[in-house]
C-alpha cells in the first residue's frame, strides 16, 4: 500500500491531477494519429526511403523553432503559452480529418500539416517538461511527476497504436485523424482550469529573444555534465527511435502482415515502456539513472538486432515490448538528471535544447534509417542500428560516471 501511495504521490496536488488525464486522453490521440499517417504515408509511396523524406520534411520546424521556444517558456506565462498550443493542436487535428474525409489527402497535405503540427510540437515539448516543477508544491515529488508523466506517454503509446491499427484495418483513416481531434478536446478545458503561478526572472523578461538564446547555448556548454548528456540523448534518439517509421515496413516486408499487427508490435512497445515508468514512479535516487539509463540502452539495443533474425509476429511483439522498456529506462532518468540540477530560470531553455535532441535526431534518424532500409534491407537495418548504439551506450555511460548529478548549477 506504502508503495501504490509513493508511485501516485504527486496526484496530492490539484495542478496535477488536472494536468495528467487531459495529457493522457490528448496523447492518445496523437499516437493513433502517428499510426495512421506512416501507414497512409507507405500505402501511398511503397517506399522506405520516401517515408523518411516526408517524416525528415515535416519535422524541419523542430530544428528551426525549438531553440527559440525554450526562450519563449522562460519569458512568457506558462499557462496561457499550454492553453493556446492545445488550441492549435486542435486546429491541425481538424484540418487533416478534413482533408483526409473529403479526399483531398495527398504527400504534399501531409508535409504541410505535418509542419504545421511540428511548429506547435517544438514549443510544446520544452513547454511541458518546464511546467512540471510549478505543478508540484514540494521540489522533492518532481521525480514523481516526470516519471507519472512518461507513464501516461506510455500508456499512450501502447492504447493508441493499438486502436489506431484496429480502426485502420476495419474503418478508415479518416476515422483515426477525427478521433485524435475529439481528444484533443478535453484537453482545452482541463488546462484552462489549472491555476499556475509563473513568476519569471526580470532579467530573463527584459533580455531579447537573441539574447536569451546566446545565454541558453553558453550555459549549456559551460557545463559539460549538461552538454554531455543531451548529447548522448541526440546519439541515442538518432539511433534507436525511428521505429515508428521502420515498423510499418517491418511488418509488411518481412512479417507480410497488416495494420492490425503493427498495432499490436507498437501497443507492445507502450507496455514496455508504461511498465518501466511505473516502476520508476515508485523510487529512484539520483546515483542510481545512469546505471537505469544504461541497462535501458541495452535493452533496446538488444531488441533490434534480434529483430533483424526474425520473422515471427509473437516473437516481434515480445521484442518490442523490451524495446519500450528500455527506452523509458533510458528517456525518464535523463530528463531528471537535467531537471535535477539546472537553474529555475534557464529550465526552458535547456529543456527546449533537450526536446531538439529528441524530437530533431529522430526525424533525421527517419531520413537515414529510410535510405539504409532501402538499401541493405529492414532487417539488416535494425542489426546496424543496434550494434552501432551498443558501442556508444558503454562510452557515454563512462563519460557519465566521472560527474556529479546531485548539486544545481
Amino acid at each position: 500500500m506504502d508503495k501504490i501511495k509513493a508511485m501516485f504521490r504527486a496526484f496530492k496536488y490539484r495542478n496535477f491531477r488536472l494536468f495528467f488525464p487531459s495529457l493522457a486522453i490528448c496523447q492518445i490521440g496523437i499516437w493513433i494519429q502517428n499510426i495512421a499517417i506512416s501507414w497512409l504515408v507507405y500505402d501511398i509511396t511503397k517506399s522506405p526511403f520516401m517515408m523518411g523524406t516526408v517524416m525528415f520534411f515535416n519535422a524541419i520546424p523542430l530544428f528551426i523553432v525549438t531553440p527559440f521556444a525554450g526562450v519563449i517558456v522562460d519569458k512568457f506565462n506558462r499557462h496561457k503559452l499550454l492553453f493556446a498550443v492545445q488550441l492549435l493542436f486542435a486546429l491541425q487535428a481538424l484540418l487533416i480529418t478534413l482533408f483526409t474525409v473529403t479526399g483531398f489527402i495527398n504527400i504534399p497535405v501531409i508535409i504541410v500539416l505535418g509542419v504545421f503540427l511540428n511548429c506547435i510540437a517544438a514549443i510544446d515539448a520544452p513547454l511541458r517538461q518546464s511546467t512540471f516543477v510549478l505543478l508540484v508544491d514540494d521540489k522533492k515529488d518532481l521525480s514523481n511527476a516526470i516519471s507519472l508523466n512518461a507513464s501516461c506517454f506510455n500508456m499512450a503509446r501502447f492504447v493508441g497504436p493499438a486502436i489506431g491499427g484496429m480502426l485502420i484495418a476495419y474503418t478508415n483513416i479518416g476515422i483515426c485523424f477525427l478521433i485524435n481531434f475529439l481528444c484533443i478536446l478535453p484537453n482545452i478545458f482541463l488546462v484552462r482550469m489549472m491555476k499556475i503561478v509563473d513568476v519569471k526572472s526580470e532579467t530573463v523578461k527584459n533580455s531579447s529573444i537573441f539574447e536569451s538564446l546566446k545565454e541558453e547555448v553558453s550555459y549549456t556548454l559551460a557545463h559539460p555534465e549538461i552538454s554531455l548528456s543531451q548529447l548522448y540523448l541526440a546519439v541515442f534518439c538518432f539511433m534507436l527511435l525511428a521505429y515508428p517509421m521502420l515498423m510499418p515496413i517491418y511488418t509488411s516486408e518481412v512479417l507480410h502482415a497488416n495494420a492490425d499487427v503493427l498495432g499490436f508490435i507498437l501497443g507492445a512497445t507502450g507496455v514496455g515502456s508504461l511498465t518501466a515508468s511505473l516502476l520508476l514512479a515508485i523510487k529512484m535516487t539520483t546515483h542510481k539513472m545512469r546505471t537505469i539509463m544504461f541497462c535501458g540502452c541495452l535493452s533496446i539495443c538488444g531488441a533490434y538486432i534480434f529483430l533483424g533474425f526474425i520473422n515471427h509476429e509473437w516473437t516481434a511483439i515480445i521484442l518490442m515490448f523490451f524495446a519500450g522498456l528500455g527506452m523509458t529506462c533510458f528517456l525518464t532518468p535523463q530528463n531528471m538528471l537535467l531537471q535535477n540540477i539546472v537553474a529555475d530560470d534557464k529550465r526552458g531553455r535547456v529543456m527546449s535544447m533537450n526536446a531538439l535532441c529528441y524530437g530533431g535526431t529522430i526525424s533525421l534518424s527517419s531520413f537515414i534509417a529510410g535510405s539504409i532500409a532501402e538499401t541493405i534491407g529492414i532487417a539488416h537495418t535494425f542489426v546496424l542500428l543496434g550494434g552501432v548504439m551498443f558501442g556508444f551506450a558503454c562510452y557515454f555511460s563512462y563519460r557519465l560516471s566521472k560527474f556529479d548529478y546531485t548539486k544545481k548549477i
